[in-house]
């Protein structure tokens, strides 16, 4: 059997992404033994670091969906697999989706996510159109005729799918008011790294801070960081930068806040650095779940619902958004979290036990479902 993964941006320096595509490939592999693999991505090194074949990232790094329709033909299945691309670049999904669906070839849909806001960029109105239709009074309009037409599209191509399983009960939730209402209920992907690290859970943890703070849609108050970063270090902490995205989260974090990176670039780097922290703070969710992965928490600063819907699991709540954000809060509570760990470490346990039944039940009905 032939399996094509895609559907997310891979290959474009995002480590969160990465991660997933790696354990869905162990998964999947797992599940079915012997199964031929490609992954759509920018990275040719994908094909060597997974055993995999490779296709380029259609629909994503400015390429477009032509050719997509002519790739899936030669795979017996399409699996659109993690991240939040169900509202971040819901039109590329649902496109690779259709083409495949066209093409004759299976489409599943499998542990995405969704944020209870669209993508702005897509899903506003912005710049000249903006400022026209607020002078007509008709933003609200247009972008209630945005949602509208995405929720016809979903519609119309996710009942067409095999199998449709998100990766939280808040993603489910949501594709459901924006319209699919018949979605599974899985989990992120990238905890099946916790597998390969149980030896980690419950060590203790250095007076270290790992901080990654995203270079996409900014914290308004970087002043505000900075204080945070110095009050922590202040009190005797060491701080270190693990940038999830290489490029532009490092170059952030050591031009603008004076923060030193770690030399990360895979999902193991991050794992490794994060196993080497006592706390995480985070506006990127990939850090807090490589983090819980290792045994370390996390502090989340929201953009969208994904962390907070992460955190819940823990019975947490995020400590600010980037557009607003008690950064003085956020020293303290870092500086609490030794003598937290113990209780954090018990919401750990009953949480991934409950997210890891969950991805079981969502990896066999996907392998039941795929075509003999």
């Amino acid at each position: 059997m032939k399996i094509l993964l895609g559907g997310i941006p891979l290959g474009c320096n995002n480590i969160g992404d990465e991660a997933i595509v790696a354990c869905v490939v162990e998964i999947v592999q797992q599940a079915l033994p012997g199964v031929e693999l490609t992954v759509a991505t920018e990275d040719p090194r994908t094909a060597e670091r997974l055993g995999v074949g490779v296709v380029p990232a259609y629909g994503f790094a400015g390429r477009g969906p032509e050719g997509f329709a002519e790739v899936a033909r030669g795979h017996d299945a399409y699996v659109w697999c993690g991240a939040t691309g169900l509202s971040d670049y819901p039109q590329v999904g649902l496109d690779l989706l259709a083409a495949a669906q066209e093409a004759g070839v299976p489409a599943y849909v499998w542990c995405v996510g969704m944020d209870d806001e669209l993508n702005p960029v897509f899903f506003r109105a912005g710049g000249k159109r903006r400022a026209l239709l607020g002078a007509l009074g008709l933003v609200g309009r247009y972008e209630a005729w945005l949602r509208g037409r995405l929720a016809k599209r979903m519609t119309r191509i996710l009942p067409r799918c095999r199998g449709v399983w998100v990766r939280d009960p808040q993603s489910a939730g949501m594709l459901a008011r924006t319209g699919y209402p018949g979605a599974g209920v899985a989990a992120d992907p990238a905890i099946w790294l916790a597998r390969k690290k149980e030896g980690w859970i419950g060590k203790e943890r250095p007076r270290r801070l790992g901080l990654c703070i995203s270079d996409q849609r900014r914290v308004a108050d970087l002043a505000g960081v900075a204080r945070m970063v110095e009050a922590v270090e202040g009190a005797g902490w060491e701080v270190v930068g693990i940038p999830m995205n290489p490029v532009t989260d490092r170059a952030l974090m050591e031009r603008e806040l004076g923060v030193a990176c770690a030399p990360v670039a895979s999902p193991e780097d991050v794992l490794e650095t994060a196993a080497g922290c006592g706390v995480v703070v985070s506006s990127r969710l990939h850090l807090l779940i490589l983090a819980a992965d290792v045994g370390t928490p996390g502090i989340g600063i929201v953009r969208g619902s994904k962390i907070a819907n992460w955190l819940a699991n823990f019975g947490q709540a995020p400590a600010g958004t980037v557009a607003g954000c008690d950064w003085e809060a956020v020293a303290r509570r870092v500086l609490a979290s030794p003598g937290e760990r113990t209780a954090w470490l018990d919401a750990r346990a009953k949480a991934y036990q409950a997210m890891e039944m969950r991805l079981e039940t969502a990896r066999r009905a996907l392998a039941e479902k795929l075509p003999s």
